[in-house]
């Protein structure tokens, strides 16, 4: 998979995770959208299958209520996008540091690099595979 390839489907996949957040479907998107824009269009930009005009990536980071920053892929691997107030309520007393610290976050999206989920693993004491696995889980919709 090429490096352009790769950053379309996760920024697709950001989108979707911040639309699911607020319980929107793709066509709530497409109707909110200043320009027309149709559910299929939406749907190439969510799988990947067609990058997303940056006027239409500004446009739908405001209907869904986030900066383009919080969906924008990182570089060095795969990031986990969790909705913070998901994350502060984790009843397991393990994630609770971290709970804790997603309450600076508000209603946004956090964004965990593998780097930052091996340092909130020390953090909360267990192992790196298990946070990832337990972060996944929190971003089920």
């Amino acid at each position: 998979m090429t490096f352009q390839l790769t950053f379309q489907v996760e920024l697709g996949r950001n989108l979707r995770i911040a639309r699911a957040l607020l319980n929107l479907t793709r066509e709530d998107v497409a109707a909110r959208m200043l320009a027309e824009v149709t559910v299929q269009a939406i749907g190439t930009w969510e799988t990947g299958i067609r990058q997303i005009p940056i006027d239409r990536l500004l446009d739908y980071c405001r209907v869904v209520g986030q900066p383009v920053a919080s969906v924008w892929p990182m570089e060095g691997g795969r990031v986990q996008v969790i909705h913070a107030p998901r994350l502060r309520s984790v009843k397991d007393l393990r994630l609770r540091p971290l709970a804790v610290w997603a309450e600076a976050y508000g209603n946004e999206l956090i964004r965990l690099t593998p780097d930052a989920i091996e340092a909130a693993a020390v953090l909360c004491d267990v192992a790196p595979d298990w946070l990832q696995r337990r972060l996944l889980k929190l971003q089920r919709f």
